[in-house]
């Protein structure tokens, strides 16, 4: 039992919701997507499978190895801001520890599929890199939505006089 709330942005966490719809999947998400050429991202594990087979053609033994090691690494991260109290500083510290695991797990493979998954590692990594360069020449990193009153909270207006 605790709170019903996502750790990364407040709002009611489900299992789509924390893999998929959180701002922080989302952002994941784009980010494996932009390596692969994808236009879209998923929003639940049924998507998900029909996005790696539309977007990944021919990667079968490679889909559920990624979605484990994303799934996990957001679920790790998620249980540290839970349990240790530890924010989340960048949705790219997901990826980087999702190609932690992929790196580490690729081991299981034979050297022709353990060649083709460092090779994915690589090109994700490269693709996080590049667009959290770009967003920070762009503007000042936001990655999180400000967070917005939920309907019981009182906000206060200002008046036009204040300075």
């Amino acid at each position: 039992m605790g709170s019903p709330s996502c750790y990364f942005c407040q709002n009611n966490e489900s299992i789509d919701h924390l893999f998929f719809m959180c701002p922080v999947a989302k952002v994941i998400w784009g980010m494996v997507g932009l390596c692969i050429g994808a236009t879209n991202i998923p929003n639940n594990l049924s998507q998900a499978k029909i996005w790696f087979v539309h977007w990944l053609p021919g990667g079968e033994q490679i889909y559920t190895f990624c979605m484990a090691a994303i799934c996990w690494a957001i679920w790790k991260k998620r249980n540290e801001a839970c349990f240790d109290n530890k924010q989340l500083r960048n949705p790219a510290d997901i990826i980087s520890y999702a190609c932690a695991l992929m790196t580490f797990w690729s081991g299981l493979y034979g050297a022709e599929m353990q060649g083709k998954i460092l090779d994915g590692v690589k090109l994700l990594l490269s693709c996080a890199s590049r667009m959290m360069t770009n967003q920070q020449r762009l503007s000042p990193p936001l990655l999180l939505p400000p967070k917005l009153p939920r309907d019981n909270d009182v906000v206060e207006e200002s008046s036009d006089d204040e300075a």
